[in-house]
């Protein structure tokens, strides 16, 4: 059903992943950062000024803060890795992942369409 819907509309290609996610990551992190901003009084400023800039990490980092994790998911998907790509996006604030709906549908089409034909292509090396 995944590949026949597919078929009738197309699938969104990785290099519309790629290019679709940067907007889609600085509205998610003003998002995230907007939903919180911190306990100090310098927390707040910078969280501020950082989702009014829409500055966001390009290099991939560590921690668990939303733009570290854009800054992975897109690393993931600049090596067009979808699903890690996904993984790090679900772990962002519910705002965030709001905020990215549209993309992570677009991204979960995919992916569901490439499971579907790695499994078809099993089916039919099991005849």
């Amino acid at each position: 059903a995944i590949l026949s819907d597919a078929a009738k509309g197309g699938l969104p290609t990785l290099v519309y992943l790629r290019d679709s996610f940067p907007d889609a990551a600085r509205t998610a992190l003003q998002s995230s950062l907007r939903a919180n901003m911190g306990d100090g009084w310098t927390d707040r400023v910078t969280s501020f000024l950082r989702s009014q800039t829409g500055a966001r990490s390009l290099a991939p980092r560590d921690g668990n803060d939303p733009d570290a994790i854009l800054s992975r998911a897109e690393q993931a998907l600049n090596h067009g890795d979808v699903a890690a790509a996904l993984a790090e996006v679900q772990t962002l604030p519910s705002q965030g992942q709001d905020a990215m709906g549209n993309w992570i549908a677009t991204a979960k089409q995919r992916l569901d369409a490439q499971t579907a034909v790695a499994e078809l292509a099993k089916q039919i090396g099991a005849e």
